[in-house]
């Protein structure tokens, strides 16, 4: 009985997986705040809109976009990505201190 209630459940959400596969499909706030914690610039929206054209709700995106932001801008994780060698895109509203914390990880980095 187990096995065929198992064989039943993987059925039903397998249907639900194979729609998430396309990733014009996905929700736009989400993708927007992805690339937002990833610290890219509003432009990141024309890449999506090359691969998917009008499907991207644009407005989503930036309100997602705009919250990534919020958790990338942050002191700690600014010095962490400086320390981890990424680039900083000048995405933060308070663009001096965001380059000076990340110069500061930067300098941790370029010790190791």
């Amino acid at each position: 009985m187990r096995p065929l209630l198992m064989l039943c459940a993987a059925a039903l959400l397998g249907g639900c997986v194979s729609n998430s596969d396309d990733p014009c499909e996905q929700p736009w706030d989400g993708v927007g705040e992805a690339d937002g914690k990833l610290g890219f610039t509003a432009q990141r929206v024309e890449f999506h809109q090359t691969r998917c054209g009008d499907r991207v709700d644009d407005a989503l995106w930036s309100q997602g976009h705009q919250k990534g932001l919020a958790w990338y801008c942050r002191p700690e994780h600014l010095y962490l990505a400086g320390r981890t060698g990424e680039e900083y895109r000048g995405v933060c509203p308070n663009d001096a201190q965001a380059r000076k914390l990340f110069a500061q990880g930067r300098q941790g980095w370029t010790d190791q």
